[in-house]
């Protein structure tokens, strides 16, 4: 068996430089290996998820909607078109969404804005379709921008 810094010297034709670390490595059967992939790296995406409460409920004539941005610059504009919308005649939390990272914890990568408008019947201004008709219109508005959507 060859020793480590053999194995890290070693420029035989079986040598395979493993990507993002730089070192080399020795591989005998290297066909079982995935070919490494130098492709163009894809650009992240921003996620924008929409939740409606109806009286602490979920309904389902408003179901949730997932949006996906570009960039984080049509992200934040959409995020700050739902405050400015909804921001005054409803309850609105917000917050981060929280994926798996390597360790097995949790992490908030910054790529994704999750919203919850809480409707009220009793206490709101507007009538229940007439605030779907403007969440919709919203919608519409991200995905006729060319924003995809989920």
């Amino acid at each position: 068996m060859r020793g480590y810094s053999s194995i890290m010297s070693s420029t035989d034709s079986s040598t395979t430089e493993l990507s993002g670390n730089g070192q080399k490595v020795c591989l005998e059967d290297n066909h079982h290996l995935w070919e490494p992939k130098s492709g163009a790296a894809t650009e992240p995406l921003w996620h924008l998820r929409v939740l409606v409460l109806k009286d602490q409920e979920g309904q389902g004539d408003c179901p949730g909607r997932y949006f996906t941005f570009k960039s984080k610059h049509h992200l934040t504009h959409a995020a700050n078109q739902l405050e400015a919308a909804f921001r005054e005649t409803f309850g609105i939390r917000k917050c981060g969404c929280d994926s798996p990272d390597a360790m097995g914890g949790r992490v908030n990568d910054g790529r994704c804005q999750n919203f919850t408008i809480e409707y009220e019947t009793e206490t709101a201004i507007e009538e229940w379709k007439q605030f779907i008709g403007r969440l919709k219109v919203l919608g519409d508005e991200w995905e006729h921008e060319e924003m995809s959507m989920l």
